[in-house]
């Protein structure tokens, strides 16, 4: 499903585009180099595979698979995935050895069972990481370019994605800042306010116009507005509003 230039929604749970657990997954069309952006929760990939397809692409032309945290409704397709289509699977250095081999408290998989996110059964698929992303690390995308940016906060490396081309700015923003400037602030291990406070600043004048979160709604204009409203947030004695507070059936 086209939702902006050369950007594409092949996955997402809310609108049951694929497996109701799956976050927001994006395609990213670059000409010669297509990338995706998260892989869902590894529950029906092949409902993402076929959206792909739908769309007007091939599946085996996919190049990257870019894994924006190690939390399972973003990564837990990522093995399948990487398998499928052949492609090469990339995430951020903080946040890669937990998605090849963390353990169940490392992916804050006791609490979000707890609270029915994921089924009690769920396994998470572990998967091998191809190439590791350090802070700033660029990624070519043929008509655009993809700069890392880790912003711990909601895990332990968080990254927000900054894809620059085409004379347009756009942000995927994962679960770190999400439309009217909300957070992913979780109570499980590796999130942590003051790492969001120490790190949230990193994505002032970005000029961003489309900010494409992870989950909820995106905007294609003024993306930069919602970034700086967390970052104002981050600075005032309570934290922003979190995305539980303003979405509490999520």
């Amino acid at each position: 499903m086209r939702i902006a230039k050369d950007i594409y929604l092949v996955g997402d749970g809310a609108i049951r585009l694929s497996n109701p657990i799956d976050c927001h997954v994006y395609l990213i069309d670059g000409g010669d180099k297509k990338v995706l952006i998260d892989s869902g929760v590894g529950i029906e990939p092949e409902l993402i595979i076929d959206n792909i397809r739908n769309d007007g692409f091939n599946p085996s032309d996919i190049d990257y698979l870019i894994v924006t945290h190690c939390h399972a409704d973003h990564a837990g397709g990522c093995s399948q995935l990487r398998r499928e289509l052949s492609c090469k699977s990339l995430a951020p250095e903080l946040e890669a050895k937990f998605i090849e081999d963390g353990t169940d408290e490392d992916l804050g998989l006791p609490s979000t069972k707890l609270a029915g996110i994921y089924p009690k059964d769920y396994v998470y698929p572990h998967s091998e990481i191809d190439r590791k992303l350090g802070d700033g690390e660029r990624i070519d995308a043929d008509k655009y370019e993809l700069t890392a940016i880790h912003v711990p906060g909601h895990s332990y490396g968080s990254t927000v994605f900054l894809m620059k081309g085409e004379g347009y700015n756009a942000a995927f923003t994962n679960d770190i800042v999400f439309l009217g400037g909300t957070i992913g602030l979780g109570n499980w291990i590796g999130s942590s306010l003051e790492d969001y406070r120490n790190n949230i600043g990193k994505l002032a004048n970005l000029s961003v116009e489309g900010l494409f979160p992870g989950h909820f709604l995106w905007t294609l204009k003024a993306g930069q507005e919602h970034l700086d409203k967390a970052i104002n947030g981050l600075k005032l004695p309570y934290p922003p509003p979190n995305f539980q507070q303003v979405h509490p059936s999520c």
